[in-house]
């Protein structure tokens, strides 16, 4: 018989920084690791597998919700809007690995 698995959320704090004017800064924290994705890199998209990979643990182990925060005085308006979509497109695809995972595992 399968049933629903009960698991703690967890919050993963998000943050858009800059730290000078040609770097933005897209910083996660995960279980206190904390990995920053340099958006103006062209290494970010595999920055970005490398960051939903450590989500992929933490959601085996908990119900991931995102915290998305600017730091105060970040003004590029396009990126803040970027990011935000970003973090939700992750979070629902989260959420469907996750019902995939908890329906395969559970008996």
């Amino acid at each position: 018989m399968k049933g629903r698995i009960s698991m703690n959320q967890k919050t993963i704090n998000v943050v858009l920084l800059s730290e000078d004017e040609e770097k933005d800064i897209l910083r996660f924290d995960i279980n206190d690791k904390i990995v920053d994705i340099n958006l103006n890199d062209p290494t970010c998209q595999q920055s970005l597998k490398c960051v939903f990979n450590d989500l992929l643990c933490e959601l085996l182990k908990n119900d991931i919700i995102f915290s998305f925060n600017t730091q105060e005085g970040y003004h590029r308006e396009m990126y803040k809007e970027v990011c935000k979509e970003l973090i939700t497109d992750i979070g629902r695809e989260l959420d469907g690995i996750k019902e995939e995972l908890r329906t395969e595992i559970c008996i």
